[in-house]
C-alpha cells in the first residue's frame, strides 16, 4: 500500500531514511517546523491606487475651494449669520445697537436664520470642502503608511537597491507637503518606489507559494505518520514472531537434546517408511497398469478375429449340414462376456455358443479361436497338444484337412501331439510323399517298469508311398505291393474327391457279386475316363493322367493287379512277381502323389 512492487526494508527506508539518504518523514517535519515566510502584501497596484485617491479627493477639494472663492461675500453673510444665531440664545435686544427686540423694524435673529436658510447650497459647499479635506487628510495618511509598508519591506527584501535609490524620507505623520518631494522632478521618487516594489511582489508570491506548500506538506505528513504507525506495527509483529520463533527454537533445542536417541530412531524408520513408500506407490501404480492391461486384453488378444474364427471353425465342421455351421461369431471384448453364434439356418438369431454347442464342437470353436490369433500374429510356430482329443472322427477330418490341405499353416513349424494313432496315420497319408518326408516323428512308448521316459526317435513312416518304395529297394517285391495297394486307394480317394469339388464326382463302379469290394484297377480306369473329360485341366492333370496310364498300362490280369485287385492277404503262390511290373507300380504310384499334390496346391 505504502510503495507497490518494493520491499519492507525500501520502505523503512524511504520513510525514516539511512547513513545515505535522509528520511521522507523527517524531511517533510523540518519543512513544516521551518518560521513562516513574511508575507509583506505591497504592490504597485495598491499604491497607485491609494495615490489616484488623493488625486481624486484633492481635486474634489479644489473644486469645493473654487466654489467658495466665487462666492466669497456669501461666505461672510453666512458667517455674520451664523454669530447672530449664536447670540439668540437668552437675548433681548439687538446685539448690533441694544434696541429692544421688540420695538426693532426686523428681528436680527429671524433675518439670521432666513439668511442661512437662504444659503443652504453654500453650507452643502461648505460641508463637501471639510468633507474633503478629512478625506484627503486620511487618504494621505493611508498613502504614508503604504509606502512606509513598503520601505520596510525593501530593506528586509532588497536594501541595496533602496540605499541605491536614495528616496526621500517619510515624514512619522502626514501633516504638511510630505508626499511633495515623491512627485517632484516628474514623479521620479514614487515611480522608483514603485519600480523597487516589484521585488516585494516578487518574494510575497514566493511567500505564498511556500504556504500553499506548508497546506500539502502538513497533509503528505498526515500520511506520512499514518505510514509510521503502520510500520511500527508491523515492526512491533515481526518483533514478537522473531521472539516466538526464538522460543521455539530453543524449545526444539531442548527437545532435541532430550530426545536425541529417539530422533535418531525416527530418522532411521523414516527411511524405511520412505522407501516402504516408494514400493508400495511403485506397486500400486504396477498394479493399476497390470488391471488396465488385463481390462483390455480381450479386446486385443481377440480384435478381429471374429470373422477368421468363424471361417477355421466351418472348415473344421466341412462334413456337417450346411445349416449347422455359422453364419457369425461374436468374440467377447470384456471380462465375462459371451461367444456369441448365429447359425447359416438363423441369420439374425444369436445364441451362446457354451450353452448350445456340444463339447466337441466348443473344442472345435477354441482351436478355431486359438489358431485364427496364430495366423493373425504371424507366428512362425504352432503347437497341437492332443487337439482331437473328444473330437470325433469326422472332425478331425475336417481339422487335418484344415491344417495341412488349406495351407493355413504354410511357412510354420508345426508341432503335433496326439494319442490317436489312425489321426496321426491319415496325416502321412494325406500329407503326400514330399511333405512326409519332412516330417520329423517322435514316438513314446510304454514303460516296462523303468522311471524314465522310452522315446522312438526314428519309427518307420507310416506313408504307403514310401513304404512302397523302402520295400522295393529292399528287394521285398510282395511288401512294395502290399504297401502299394492302400496308397493307390488314398491317392484315388483323394483324387475322386478333388474332382467332386471341381464338377460331376459320380463313377460307375463293377461289382462281381452282391457283396463283392470294386476292384482297384477297375476304379483307375473309370477314374482316368473322369479326368481326361475335365475342361480347361489344371497344368499338372497330364502328369496325374499320365501316372494313371502308366499304371493302367500293365495287364489286367496279371499277377500283379490280381494282388493289387485282391488286397494283401498271405495266400500260397508260387508265381513270382515281375520285378519291373512292380517297378512301374510304384513308379506310377509315386508319380500319382506328386501329381496330386500339385493339383491340391493349384486348388
Amino acid at each position: 500500500r505504502i510503495w507497490a512492487g518494493r520491499s519492507f526494508a525500501d520502505v523503512c527506508d524511504w520513510l525514516f531514511g539511512n547513513a545515505q539518504i535522509k528520511g521522507r518523514l523527517s524531511y517533510v517535519q523540518g519543512l513544516l517546523n521551518a518560521p513562516s515566510p513574511q508575507i509583506y502584501d505591497v504592490s504597485q497596484v495598491n499604491l497607485t491606487a491609494l495615490l489616484a485617491e488623493a488625486y481624486r479627493i484633492d481635486e474634489l477639494l479644489s473644486a469645493a475651494k473654487q466654489q467658495l472663492a466665487a462666492r466669497a461675500a456669501d461666505v461672510s453673510y453666512a458667517h455674520l449669520y451664523e454669530a447672530v444665531l449664536q447670540l439668540n440664545d437668552g437675548a433681548n435686544s439687538c446685539p448690533a445697537c441694544g434696541t429692544d427686540l421688540g420695538n426693532v423694524a426686523q428681528n436680527p435673529f429671524e433675518r439670521a436664520r432666513v439668511g442661512l436658510q437662504q444659503l443652504a447650497e453654500l453650507a452643502a459647499i461648505e460641508q463637501k470642502k471639510v468633507q474633503h479635506d478629512q478625506a484627503l487628510s486620511s487618504a494621505l495618511h493611508e498613502l504614508l503608511i503604504a509606502m512606509s509598508s513598503a520601505i520596510r519591506a525593501l530593506v528586509a527584501v532588497s536594501p541595496e537597491e533602496l540605499r541605491i535609490a536614495n528616496l526621500p524620507l517619510l515624514p512619522p505623520t502626514s501633516a504638511g507637503e510630505w508626499l511633495k518631494p515623491w512627485l517632484d522632478n516628474n514623479q521620479h521618487a514614487w515611480l522608483t518606489l514603485l519600480n523597487l516594489v516589484v521585488s516585494i511582489e516578487k518574494k510575497d508570491a514566493e511567500s505564498h507559494l511556500i504556504l500553499g506548500q506548508r497546506h500539502d506538506l502538513a497533509q503528505e505528513r498526515e500520511l506520512l505518520d499514518g505510514h509510521r504507525s503502520e510500520i511500527e506495527r508491523c515492526r512491533t509483529i515481526r518483533a514478537a514472531s522473531l521472539q516466538a520463533v526464538l522460543d521455539a527454537q530453543n524449545e526444539v533445542a531442548q527437545f532435541e537434546v532430550a530426545n536425541h536417541e529417539l530422533v535418531v530412531e525416527v530418522a532411521t524408520e523414516a527411511q524405511q517408511i520412505a522407501h516402504h513408500k516408494m514400493i508400495k506407490d511403485t506397486y500400486d501404480g504396477f498394479l493399476g497398469a497390470l488391471r488396465q492391461y488385463l481390462d483390455g486384453l480381450p479386446a486385443l488378444l481377440l480384435q478381429g478375429l471374429g470373422q477368421k474364427a468363424r471361417n477355421l471353425y466351418n472348415s473344421f465342421n466341412r462334413d456337417d449340414p450346411p445349416a449347422e455351421l455359422l453364419h457369425a461369431l461374436w468374440l467377447p471384448l470384456a471380462e465375462n462376456g459371451k461367444i456369441e453364434i448365429e447359425f447359416a439356418a438363423e441369420p439374425g438369431v444369436r445364441y451362446d455358443a457354451l450353452v448350445i454347442l456340444s463339447e466337441g464342437h466348443i473344442k472345435c470353436l477354441g482351436l478355431a479361436i486359438l489358431l485364427a490369433k496364430n495366423i493373425d500374429q504371424g507366428c512362425p510356430v504352432v503347437i497341437f497338444d492332443d487337439v482331437v482329443n473328444a473330437i470325433d472322427d469326422e472332425h478331425r477330418n475336417g481339422i487335418w484337412r484344415t491344417f495341412f490341405e488349406d495351407d493355413l499353416l504354410a511357412g510354420k513349424q508345426v508341432i503335433l501331439t496326439s494319442h490317436a494313432e489312425e489321426f496321426l496315420h491319415r496325416i502321412q497319408q494325406e500329407l503326400g510323399v514330399q511333405r512326409a518326408q519332412l516330417i520329423k516323428v517322435y514316438k513314446f512308448l510304454p514303460r516296462g517298469g523303468e522311471h524314465h521316459l522310452r522315446v522312438d526317435a526314428d519309427p518307420p513312416t507310416k506313408n504307403y508311398v514310401l513304404l512302397a518304395r523302402a520295400s522295393l529297394a529292399a528287394e521285398e517285391k510282395r511288401d512294395a505291393l502290399r504297401h502299394s495297394r492302400p496308397a493307390i486307394e488314398s491317392l484315388t480317394d483323394r483324387l475322386w474327391t478333388w474332382l467332386g469339388k471341381r464338377g460331376d464326382g459320380r463313377l460307375e463302379l463293377k461289382l462281381s457279386g452282391p457283396r463283392a469290394n470294386w476292384e482297384l484297377n477297375n476304379k483307375c480306369v473309370k477314374l482316368r475316363g473322369a479326368l481326361g473329360r475335365v475342361l480347361n485341366p489344371h497344368p499338372a492333370m497330364p502328369a496325374v493322367i499320365a501316372a494313371l496310364d502308366d499304371l493302367l498300362g500293365i495287364n489286367g490280369g496279371s499277377i500283379e493287379w490280381s494282388y493289387l485287385n485282391g488286397g494283401t492277404h498271405d495266400a500260397q503262390r508260387d508265381n513270382e512277381f515281375d520285378r519291373a511290373a512292380v517297378l512301374r507300380i510304384v513308379d506310377a504310384a509315386t508319380a500319382l502323389d506328386a501329381g496330386l499334390a500339385q493339383l491340391q496346391q493349384g486348388r
